[in-house]
């Protein structure tokens, strides 16, 4: 009986597959893509097609420049895309049409790393209206931003470009003809002044500051980070100015002032199906980023490109036939094909049912609605790091490390995790195993130093055993430590342990709380119950930002608090 199934199932897929040739022999001829940019897009959309059609020499396409109001009219059906430049914060009819970001204009304020009052002004920050009083006051001096007696005054500098000056003056909630009266310069000339000028105040692109092979700011250039809550500091969320990629990072989570940011998209009227343009726009999130940052924009961080390139995977469901002459052998392949796969699922889920049934049980999981101490295990004899990971020394005098239940918890079930080799050393507070559920992802530090000697293989398969049996068959690595005595002096068991979860539980909280609400995230609504009680997984199905949020502001800052 099983033998004719499968005989039955592969006549069915080889059906399905023969018409699916039919059809790509049909599409073999490339249909003409239409692309409207608006005008200050032009530039950089010719400059990427010039480099796809070096590689890509088949590629038909019409370049059509159109206004911002033209772009919904414009493009429409499947043979048509927009290449548009947006302000963050203003609404347009584009909001309503399928969006993918290509990378933005990110405008910044600057200063001079030799101000007198550098320290304290990256401690606190400088609110807009603070900025904006100093700008607007006759007496433009630095003691006024740092709270100072230091009268000495300011310079403000801007950078000579349209967009910059409208960005700031919205920032500042200023008259734009107020913005004229500041210097404006070119860029080498804008660099230069900052540099010299150890008063020197300047709004400019993010790239005019940032030094595309070492990733970092230009030289003597710093970034003023802005009190967004005026509250007087620099809050953890609000301290995201160390490096440019950190900044990169926190301005696509949307940490940063909304009104200092344009974000390029490439619109289209639905899910582009065309596939001309669908690998045109893939190029342009993989290999075209390259040409953002050289033309003078900020490209899409890590995490952004690998978003949006599952955002461009088609959908699992058959494309509809569109071709009226087809249309009676296009519903015969979908049937055959429904009717294949409906019978392979079934096959598939009989043997699974089957292989359970004969596999020995896991651990009984608690299912816990609300997370909290109770929710958790505190076994005896386990030594217990800030990384959220747990390390006991076997007889032999090797160490076998896992992840604590709190973290997982938090997370949800994992789907895969990415773990380092036998063999390899590791050293206590650095990168040791991450953490992976649907694409999104953590990566936790070594809880000890040593020489990792044996992983534990099971998890490859079955990385939902960190989740299920964190104490026990879901341990990671066995490892060979080589500064023992000293570091477990960094780390916990029983009731410090305890008490040290339950400080963690009120900095999740006030985490999700912040972290939500400046994203302004609705979703993030289920990870509380009324009463303010945490829901089991509340990262679960939050978004990647969210993620990135969490790894950066909680687990990284884990043993400073």
């Amino acid at each position: 009986m099983r033998t004719r199934i499968l005989t039955t199932v592969v006549l069915l897929l080889l059906i399905v597959s023969g018409a699916r040739s039919q059809n790509a022999e049909n599409a073999a001829i490339n249909d003409q893509v239409k692309i409207f940019t608006t005008p200050e897009m032009r530039n950089l959309t010719e400059v990427w097609i010039a480099k796809y059609l070096q590689t890509n020499t088949d590629f038909n396409f019409e370049l059509t420049p159109v206004s911002r109001a033209e772009v919904k009219d414009k493009v429409a059906g499947n043979q048509s895309i927009g290449i548009v430049m947006q302000q963050a914060d203003v609404s347009s009819t584009i909001g309503e049409m399928w969006q993918l970001p290509l990378g933005r204009e990110v405008v910044v304020t600057v200063f001079n790393k030799a101000n007198p009052l550098a320290k304290e002004l990256t401690e606190t920050g400088v609110s807009a209206n603070e900025l904006a009083t100093v700008f607007q006051n006759n007496d433009k001096n630095r003691g006024t931003l740092a709270d100072s007696k230091n009268r000495e005054n300011l310079n403000f500098y801007v950078l000579d470009e349209p967009e910059v000056k409208l960005s700031v003056a919205k920032f500042l909630e200023v008259d734009p003809t107020e913005i004229s009266t500041l210097e404006a310069l070119s860029q080498d000339k804008f660099l230069k002044a900052v540099q010299s000028d150890i008063n020197a105040i300047g709004f400019c692109r993010l790239s005019v500051i940032t030094n595309l092979e070492q990733k970092d700011f230009a030289e003597n250039i710093a970034l003023l980070p802005i009190d967004r809550n005026k509250n007087g500091r620099l809050d953890y969320y609000e301290n995201i100015y160390a490096s440019s990629e950190q900044f990169e990072r926190s301005v696509w989570i949307g940490k940063y002032p909304h009104s200092m940011i344009y974000n390029i998209y490439a619109v289209s009227s639905a899910f582009p199906e065309n596939a001309e343009i669908n690998n045109f726009l893939s190029w342009l999130t993989s290999s075209g980023q390259v040409l953002v940052a050289q033309n003078g924009y900020t490209e899409l961080v890590h995490s952004e490109k690998q978003s949006n390139l599952e955002k461009l995977t088609p959908p699992v469901l058959m494309a509809e036939y569109e071709s009226a002459s087809t249309g009676s052998a296009a519903f015969f392949s979908i049937f055959v094909a429904v009717l294949g796969l409906l019978l392979v699922f079934v096959i598939v889920r009989y043997f699974i049912r089957k292989q359970k049934a004969k596999a020995p049980l896991l651990n009984k999981t608690r299912y816990v609605k609300l997370l909290n101490e109770a929710s958790l295990d505190f076994p005896n004899g386990l030594y217990f790091d800030k990384t959220h990971t747990w390390v006991f020394m076997e007889e032999g005098g090797r160490v076998k490390m896992g992840v604590d239940d709190f973290i997982s918890n938090v997370t949800g079930n994992y789907t895969r995790l990415i773990m380092k080799s036998p063999g390899e050393k590791v050293k206590r507070m650095e990168p040791v195993v991450t953490l992976i559920r649907k694409g999104k992802q953590i990566t936790l530090n070594s809880p000890v130093s040593g020489t990792i000697k044996e992983i534990n293989e099971s998890l490859v398969a079955d990385p939902f055993m960190i989740n299920n049996e964190p104490y026990g068959e879901g341990w990671v690595y066995k490892i060979e430590p080589s500064n023992w005595l000293r570091e477990t002096q960094f780390l916990k068991m029983g009731r410090s342990y305890r008490e040290w979860i339950i400080g963690e539980f009120s900095r999740l909280k006030d985490f999700l709380a912040c972290s939500l609400n400046i994203m302004n995230l609705e979703e993030g609504k289920p990870a509380f119950q009324e009463g303010g009680e945490l829901m089991l997984h509340p990262l679960k199905d939050l978004d990647p930002r969210v993620w990135e949020d969490f790894q950066n502001y909680f687990i990284n800052t884990a043993d400073t608090h």
